[in-house]
C-alpha cells in the first residue's frame, strides 16, 4: 500500500514538473514571439524611415526632370499637366508602397508677405486685403489676419483686431508673439483666434513659403478662390474662366481671357502678383512597409537654372 502511495505521489510529481515546463515553454514561446513582433516592427519602421528619405530624394529628382524638359522644348511655365503634377499610388519601392503628391507652393497665397520688408505701404495693405478676401471666401473671420500681421511684425503695436506679445502673456501657458515670419503652417495655432479647424481649412490655400515672402502667384496652378483674391475686380466666374484656360505660357497669354485684360494689365504693373512659372513646391509622402506606415512632408526649392532642389523643411512623422 506504501508503495503504491509512493507511485501516486510521484507521478504526481511529475505531473506538476511536466505542467510546470509546459507552462515555462509556452511563457518562452510568448516572449519569443512578442520579440519577434517587436524587432520586426522596428525593422519595419527603419525600413520605412529609409525609404521616405528615397521618396524625399525621388521628388527632387521628378522636379528635376521636369526642368530639364522643360529646358529642351523650350517651355517656360509650370501647369498641373508638368510631370510633377502626377500623384504616384501604391508605387513598389524597396520593400514598401509609396504614394507621392507634389503641389506647387506658389499656387497659395504667402502668409508671409503680410509682414514682408518688400514694397511700400500701399502694397502692403494690397496684400493684407488679398488675405482678408480669401478668409471671406472661406467663411473665416477676416479680423483674424490682423492678429496675424501682429504675429508676424517686427513691433509691439496690436492691429485694431490683432494682438501682440501683451495678450500671449495673459494665456497659460505664457508666451510671446513670435514678431517673425512662419516657419510652418502649423505655427498658426498659436496665433489668436486660429483653431486647428480654421487652420485645416485654410492649408489648401496658403503657404510660408517662401518666408521672406514677395513672390508672384502662380496662376497655373491656383486654385480659383486664391485667383478670386488677388483683386476685388476678379469675380468668381472670371477666377472659373482663368483656371478653366490653363495652361498658360506667358503672363501675357492670360489676355486671352477678355474680361481679364484690364486686370491683368493693373496687376503686372506689381511684379509679385502673378506668374506663370514656380520655383517652390511640397512634396506629401507616404511609405508603408508591412503593418508600418512613414508620411513626410518636405518644401522643395528649385533651382531655375539647373532645375536642382533643395530641401527647404522637412517633417516626418
Amino acid at each position: 500500500m506504501r508503495k503504491a502511495d509512493e507511485r501516486g505521489v510521484a507521478l504526481l510529481l511529475s505531473l506538476l514538473i511536466l505542467t510546470l515546463l509546459v507552462a515555462l515553454i509556452l511563457e518562452f514561446d510568448a516572449e519569443a514571439r512578442r520579440e519577434y513582433r517587436e524587432a520586426a516592427a522596428f525593422r519595419d519602421n527603419f525600413k520605412a524611415t529609409m525609404l521616405t528619405r528615397a521618396g524625399v530624394q525621388a521628388a527632387r529628382a521628378v522636379l528635376q526632370q521636369d526642368a530639364l524638359r522643360d529646358k529642351k522644348t523650350g517651355e517656360q511655365y509650370d501647369g498641373p499637366a508638368d510631370l510633377w503634377a502626377m500623384p504616384i499610388k501604391n508605387y513598389a519601392i524597396g520593400d514598401g508602397l509609396l504614394s507621392a503628391q507634389i503641389q506647387d507652393e506658389r499656387g497659395k497665397l504667402n502668409l508671409n508677405d503680410l509682414a514682408a520688408n518688400t514694397g511700400d505701404e500701399l502694397q502692403k495693405k494690397t496684400k493684407i486685403q488679398r488675405v482678408k478676401r480669401l478668409f471671406e471666401a472661406l467663411q473665416i473671420n477676416p479680423d483674424l489676419v490682423e492678429a496675424l500681421v501682429d504675429w508676424i511684425d517686427q513691433d509691439d503695436i496690436p492691429q485694431p483686431a490683432g494682438a501682440e506679445s501683451l495678450y500671449y502673456q495673459s494665456q497659460k501657458p505664457a508666451y510671446r508673439a513670435a514678431n517673425a515670419a512662419l516657419p510652418s503652417l502649423g505655427d498658426l495655432r498659436l496665433v489668436k483666434g486660429f483653431t486647428p479647424d480654421i487652420v485645416d481649412r485654410l492649408s489648401r490655400y496658403v503657404t510660408v513659403y517662401p518666408q521672406e515672402g514677395g513672390v508672384p502667384i502662380n496662376l497655373n496652378t491656383a486654385d480659383p478662390l486664391v485667383i478670386q483674391a488677388l483683386d476685388p475686380e476678379i469675380t468668381q466666374s472670371i477666377a472659373l474662366e482663368i483656371a478653366q484656360g490653363r495652361p498658360y505660357k506667358t503672363k501675357v497669354d492670360l489676355d486671352r481671357i477678355g474680361s481679364f485684360q484690364a486686370i491683368g494689365a493693373k496687376l503686372r504693373a506689381s511684379p509679385d502678383a502673378y506668374d506663370v512659372k514656380s520655383d517652390y513646391f511640397s512634396a506629401r509622402l507616404s511609405i508603408t512597409v508591412n503593418e508600418s506606415t512613414k508620411t513626410a512632408f518636405a518644401v522643395l526649392k528649385r533651382e531655375p537654372n539647373k532645375g536642382d532642389s533643395s530641401v527647404v523643411y522637412l517633417r516626418t512623422f
